[in-house]
């Protein structure tokens, strides 16, 4: 009786251990699964550790959305503890988070696919709106479509830059050869303030800018808007600004990165609803040039949508066209790429 109660004691001991190895092997596959079908790394939570977060200074128009979550208190709403950091003017927005000047930003996405492509250091976490760039040419040029610019001089701000990228772009689509080695077209670069002047006195056929200094140089000069990021297809669904933060930040203070994008979205969203309030605004706190009566109708050439999945999918489509023309190297995996540059924080849409 005792060497049978033995062994059913030792089955039962058996089956137990067998329930916790099985137990652990679901819990262990299911971990696995999971990690597997996020489109992207979600921030951890963790306690709030009252770090300020350092902001770069957004200028122009599309800035709009961080100016609005300052002057309207959707950072204070969320509990976000910042400071804004004046960055030299000839210092993107890469750049100083990059250097770690500052700890988050929103730039145009233009200019932020080959920095990533290259290892740079910083987690793209929204998509924030559509527009903001326009190729320009002087008032009676005859330069009207792609095949037009062949052989012919774009002045630019940064060879490398958002403006510069959107025109490649452009021009690649209908065939314009723009890669280094074989350029139909070339670029010059300006300082930004001298680009309307520069394209008034010939030393260029056309330029490519930012608003509001479009509708500023349009309204001067009579120039010519032949191709816009807001208005042009295919470009005018995609979004052309995002908001990002420093790879240090996302993981050492994802909660500062969470409130951050939370209220980024939240003033995206209010931007679309009161346009004529965002222009007044930002003239009257001198977060940009002009006047607000013409800025606001840029504004309104924008979709105001702040989007993960958007910014995410226009980051693949902008790559695609940057690999076509050579400025992103072919073999770069870009679902790949885009998982690994986007950071999803809790309650983001």
């Amino acid at each position: 009786m005792k060497k049978q109660t033995k062994t059913i004691g030792t089955a039962v001991a058996i089956i137990a251990a067998l329930a916790i190895v099985l137990l652990f092997a679901f819990v262990n596959q299911n971990k696995k699964t999971t990690s597997t079908t996020n489109p992207s790394p979600v921030a951890d939570v963790k306690k709030d550790d009252n770090y300020v977060l350092k902001l770069g200074d957004p200028g122009g128009v599309c800035g709009a959305p961080q100016q609005i979550a300052q002057v309207k208190g959707f950072f204070k709403k969320v509990g976000l503890k910042y400071k804004v950091v004046k960055v030299d003017a000839n210092t993107t927005g890469i750049e100083a988070v990059t250097s770690g000047k500052v700890d988050a930003s929103n730039s145009l996405l233009g200019s932020i696919v080959q920095p990533i492509a290259n290892g740079a250091q910083l987690k793209i976490t929204t998509g924030l709106h559509t527009g903001c760039i326009s190729v320009l040419t002087a008032k009676g040029s005859t330069l009207k479509v792609p095949k037009d610019f062949v052989g012919k001089k774009i002045g630019v701000a940064a060879v490398a830059g958002s403006e510069a990228t959107f025109t490649k772009r452009w021009l690649g689509d209908h065939g314009i050869k723009v890669g280094t080695n074989n350029a139909q077209v070339q670029f010059v670069q300006y300082d930004a303030s001298e680009l309307p002047i520069a394209l008034e006195k010939g030393q260029v056929d056309a330029i490519a800018i930012e608003d509001p200094t479009v509708q500023i140089a349009v309204k001067q000069y009579g120039f010519n808007i032949v191709s816009s990021s807001a208005e042009t297809k295919p470009f005018n669904t995609e979004y052309c600004c995002v908001a990002y933060v420093s790879a240090k930040i996302a993981k050492e203070h994802p909660e500062a990165a969470r409130k951050y994008t939370l209220a980024m979205q939240e003033a995206t969203d209010w931007v679309k609803h009161h346009q004529s309030q965002t222009a007044n605004i930002q003239i009257s706190n001198k977060f940009a040039a002009g006047k607000a009566s013409v800025n606001e109708k840029a504004l309104q050439t924008y979709d105001w949508k702040a989007s993960y999945y958007g910014g995410q999918k226009a980051f693949i489509h902008v790559g695609k066209d940057l690999q076509k023309i050579g400025i992103v190297n072919k073999s770069t995996n870009l679902n790949t790429l885009a998982k690994s540059a986007f950071l999803k924080v809790q309650g983001v849409q």
